[in-house]
């Protein structure tokens, strides 16, 4: 019976600090549908285990039935503080979402396949309404949806530009928009000191629309096998910098990605 505890509930995302002083934030998909999210406090699971999937479903108390989202787990004070218990659950029906909404395509993040993962939330995936894989960018936990609301925002700033990746669609959980899709760009690179002036070239032309990425740093150029080059990750851009600025990032370029000997 013990074995099957928790069968139905697959963890999705997991943040712990290594101390296991503070509260540990899980996402977790239930029944193949609903996400939940849950705190787990500190010293209920196992210090070095607390982002091994199976020890985490195997150390929790199985999941209450019901429509909740959030909950939080802690020890029963009354079985000498050994067992936990979810010690609450609750309904959330305001989860913040993003708002930056202005592409006509949206896409439940339950459709995707995910096929390889470059960071912790961000995915190359397949959907049926693409003809190759594309990237899926997403907040693991709603606090994190200020960043990809001024990233999801700034796209729309520079669409059809050129400048970046092509943006997609909007991706979905339940009712709120948590992220997005884009184009996936195979075999490109890291700019490297020989691509200076191409990235100053996609710089130039960013800057041209009065927006400021924000980060700008060799990482953040994608340099494609043709030798044209894109910019990633939007979180600190900004629209309607002045000239004065602008000209200064720009001049900066030189520092970030050091020009070939």
């Amino acid at each position: 019976m013990e074995a099957a505890k928790n069968n139905n509930v697959q963890l999705l995302a997991t943040l712990v600090d290594s101390d296991d002083k503070e509260e540990g934030e899980y996402r977790f998909l239930v029944d193949g549908t609903h996400v939940k999210y849950v705190t787990v406090a500190p010293g209920v699971l196992p210090k070095d285990d607390r982002t091994f999937a199976p020890v985490v479903l195997a150390g929790l108390p199985p999941f209450p039935p019901g429509d909740w989202n959030v909950g939080h787990i802690g020890h029963d004070a009354s079985s000498s503080g050994e067992a936990p218990i979810f010690l609450r659950t609750t309904k959330d029906d305001n989860l913040p979402g993003i708002k930056a909404i202005w592409h006509a395509t949206f896409i439940n993040h339950l459709d995707l396949r995910k096929l390889e993962r470059f960071r912790q939330n961000i995915h190359i995936v397949s959907h049926p309404l693409f003809d190759r894989p594309v990237v899926a960018k997403f907040t693991e936990f709603p606090w994190q949806t200020p960043y990809l609301e001024a990233e999801t925002a700034a796209y729309q700033w520079i669409e059809d530009s050129d400048i970046a990746p092509g943006f997609l669609g909007h991706l979905t959980e339940e009712e709120r928009v948590i992220g997005f899709m884009l184009e996936y760009i195979d075999n490109a690179r890291p700019a490297g000191p020989e691509d200076l002036a191409a990235c100053q070239s996609v710089l130039k032309k960013l800057h041209s629309l009065g927006v400021k990425h924000g980060d700008i740093n060799k990482n953040n150029f994608l340099v494609q096998h043709n030798g044209n080059v894109v910019l990633l990750d939007f979180e600190t851009a900004k629209n309607d910098a002045s000239i004065n600025e602008l000209e200064a990032l720009y001049k900066r370029t030189r520092g970030r990605i050091p020009a070939p000997n």
